[in-house]
């Protein structure tokens, strides 16, 4: 139901709407699944943390980093965290404007784009912040305290249009009644970007950190290296707005991990944004590279044998890296790296 009722939702009404399982079938994996997958992440490592009381949690202010009324007030200092949240703010005007003037689509389409660059970014680009092998207890926290006030106010303006979805998800997540029987958000003033405010160029800068992040993976295929292939630097090149990277050592730190290089070169130049590889390889680069392929395969092994996100291991290998032993071992869980004839886990 909720599937045909977010096909209507996004579909202008002035035009025929061709519908039919395919066309059902796209919507469902476009969007649907894709919002669950999200959900079932954040539950999923946030029960893995023991994360207190996910399911009695009760918003705003027993959110132990987010107070405020609709929209919460993040104390984290992360910038992903800080550009969902100012993302959010501006979706919540931006639905709330549309659905009062009886604008379905827009909502619903502005809806649509938020839960893609949720999925594809700030959850992407947080997965090494959460779950067992993260370091940094605090972070880690944010980042969850994050997730969960953008799922659970995400649900309240879902909960017109998707409605059954959505109450799953808020109950799930709040424990209380109903997500129709909750206050409808409201913007956060702290998270508005008026021209030329400081929250309004963090989405303008992590627009272009993400198109430098696109160019930069097309340059990759290009020359064929894979990503998981650490590479010695990566070299922008473009007019003046770039010029605000050379001191934000924090969207330098993402587009390193996004691409997996060791240093980001950038240039202020003349005409349109370029990108250049680095793609002279060291014998330290080829020996991690080759650590980030067997962490692969193992993490791959570990599911096929149904192993528990925690759950350490034993793992004999006929040969690896053995400057990335301790790398290895932390990214895998493993207790211990045997040689053997075989590559073979076994469970501890």
């Amino acid at each position: 139901v909720d599937v045909m009722r977010w096909m209507f939702a996004t579909h202008d009404p002035e035009q025929n709407l061709l519908f039919g399982y395919r066309k059902a079938d796209e919507t469902r994996r476009k969007f649907h699944l894709l919002l669950w997958n999200i959900y079932n992440f954040f539950v999923t490592y946030a029960n893995l943390n023991q994360t207190s009381n996910i399911k009695s949690q009760k918003l705003p202010h027993s959110n132990p980093l987010l107070v405020g009324e609709g929209m919460g007030e993040v104390k984290s200092t992360n910038v992903l965290d800080k550009w969902i949240i100012v993302q959010l703010n501006e979706l919540i005007k931006l639905v709330t404007d549309a659905l009062i003037n009886y604008d379905a689509q827009t909502a619903s389409l502005a809806i649509e784009e938020f839960v893609t660059d949720l999925s594809q970014w700030y959850v992407r680009r947080s997965r090494d912040r959460v779950g067992p092998t993260a370091e940094n207890k605090e972070d880690k926290n944010a980042c969850y305290a994050t997730l969960y006030e953008v799922l659970v106010t995400l649900m309240k303006l879902l909960a017109p249009s998707t409605p059954f979805i959505a109450e799953e998800i808020y109950q799930n997540l709040t424990g209380e009644e109903s997500a129709h029987l909750s206050n409808w958000p409201k913007e956060n003033g702290k998270w508005k970007t008026p021209k030329g405010h400081q929250n309004g160029k963090l989405l303008e800068e992590m627009k272009l950190v993400r198109k430098i992040c696109e160019l930069g993976h097309a340059k990759r295929k290009e020359v064929g290296v894979k990503v998981r292939q650490p590479l010695k630097k990566f070299k922008v090149q473009s007019g003046r707005p770039l010029g605000k990277f050379k001191v934000n050592d924090e969207l330098i730190s993402l587009i390193k991990d996004e691409l997996n290089v060791k240093e980001v070169e950038i240039k202020i130049g003349k005409g349109e944004l370029s990108v250049e590889l680095d793609t002279q390889l060291t014998p330290d680069l080829i020996a991690e590279g080759k650590a980030r392929e067997l962490i692969r395969d193992i993490q791959m092994k570990r599911k096929e044998l149904g192993c528990g996100l925690a759950e350490r291991v034993i793992i004999t290998l006929p040969d690896w890296p053995k400057s990335c032993s301790d790398y290895i071992r932390k990214e895998t869980l493993a207790n211990e790296i045997k040689k053997g004839n075989t590559f073979s886990i076994t469970r501890v």
